[in-house]
């Protein structure tokens, strides 16, 4: 099993904050337009495009911060952050078909620890190692555990030096998960052997690359920005 796919997410952010000339406020709330368009699953041929309101909110304190994530700051380090990394999926029916005869995905999140040291700091730009650990529960009455994810990556960032420039952030790095994380998406039983479809059980260990880039820029009291993942599968073990 091998594929790359990307998504994209325009977002455009009405924040009810003002704030003065020079300086961004130091909490922000609004609504978002999100257009979201998303593979079924990692590795999935077919995607499904939506377009969903969504809340937005931003805080900036000296300690503890909302913005790319939820983080805090260590041993008043500006260079060691420990923040809250997540990440989720949507359900699946089984009307895909590459699943077809098979049980439906459920909706899933994840949400783990993201350990983040700097290794450079330039004067608009930045480079960070992140050490996310995610931990993966279904979305539905009774929730599930499915596993874990461990996805080190290195970050560019390019911080705008005023309110009308532009903010950039580029991440890569391999995936590596649970045995029971890949068990759940790719796993194929006997009784679910289909044409070209054979059986197969997933094992732990690497899970493939992931690049994300994303931007942002402010227009006043608006927000725009986009987000573009790219995934490749190529020489994992759920290939």
């Amino acid at each position: 099993m091998t594929s790359r796919h990307a998504i994209l997410i325009l977002i455009l952010f009405a924040t009810n904050a003002v704030a003065d000339q020079h300086a961004l406020p130091k909490l922000e709330l609004g609504v978002a337009l999100l257009s979201l368009s998303a593979p079924h699953y990692r590795g999935s041929a077919h995607s499904t495009s939506y377009l969903l309101p969504v809340p937005y909110i931003k805080y900036r304190g000296e300690r503890f911060r909302i913005d790319e994530g939820v983080e805090g700051r260590l041993f008043n380090s500006e260079n060691l952050i420990l923040s809250i990394s997540g990440n989720g999926s949507l359900p699946v029916d089984d009307d895909n078909p590459e699943r077809v005869g098979m049980a439906s995905l459920e909706g899933s999140v994840e949400v783990g620890p993201s350990l983040e040291y700097r290794l450079r700091k330039g004067e608009r730009d930045s480079l960070w190692f992140e050490l996310p650990l995610r931990f993966a529960i279904t979305i539905e009455s009774n929730p599930q555990y499915i596993g874990r994810v461990l996805h080190p990556r290195l970050v560019w960032r390019l911080h705008p030096l005023s309110k009308n420039q532009w903010k950039l952030r580029f991440a890569v790095g391999p995936l590596y998960a649970s045995k029971q994380f890949h068990d759940y998406y790719y796993s194929v039983d006997k009784d679910e052997v289909r044409g070209s479809r054979t059986a197969f059980q997933a094992g732990a260990g690497y899970s493939g690359l992931r690049g994300d880039f994303t931007y942002s820029k402010r227009l006043g009291d608006y927000w725009i920005g986009g987000f573009v993942r790219y995934d490749s599968l190529n020489n994992s073990v759920i290939e």
